[in-house]
């Protein structure tokens, strides 16, 4: 669990900078973020999937999770997939996680109670053994 806290962090302090670039030790421009411009809040959403789980459910968890972007029109960005090991010497706690920027939370709260997302839920939560949710601001 530290390991995944650990990298959650380091990609909490990568998305803070700013779209700008900044300058290595190597003095080479290296772009930080391609985030919409106005996107305010980053929302990372990880699952882990209970014991026994189908594919195909894990697939329809996928799915249903990209599809809420064109149906919710407060989720600004989204990008989704496994955890892996990385340089982690064990299995990550969770199996996958998802990325969505909103403008604010106000926004979030909207989308929580989004008829599409709790249709989403009632769907999915019966493969879930586990779900974390942490929400940062990614631009000052």
């Amino acid at each position: 669990m530290r390991e995944i806290l650990i990298s959650v962090l380091s990609i909490f302090l990568l998305l803070a900078c700013n779209q700008k670039t900044f300058t290595s030790a190597a003095t080479q421009q290296v772009p930080v973020s391609s985030l919409p411009a106005e996107a305010r809040i980053q929302r990372i959403v990880c699952f882990k999937f209970k014991a026994g789980t189908t594919s195909e459910a894990i697939q329809q968890h996928m799915r249903g999770f990209a599809n809420l972007k064109d149906s919710i029109s407060y989720i600004l960005s989204y990008q989704a997939g496994p955890t892996v090991l990385g340089d982690l010497t064990e299995k990550p706690e969770y199996d996958v996680m998802h990325y969505c920027t909103y403008r604010n939370e106000d926004e979030i709260k909207l989308y929580s109670v989004h008829p599409v997302h709790q249709r989403f839920i009632k769907q999915n939560k019966a493969i879930w053994e586990k779900v974390l949710v942490i929400n940062s601001q990614v631009r000052p």
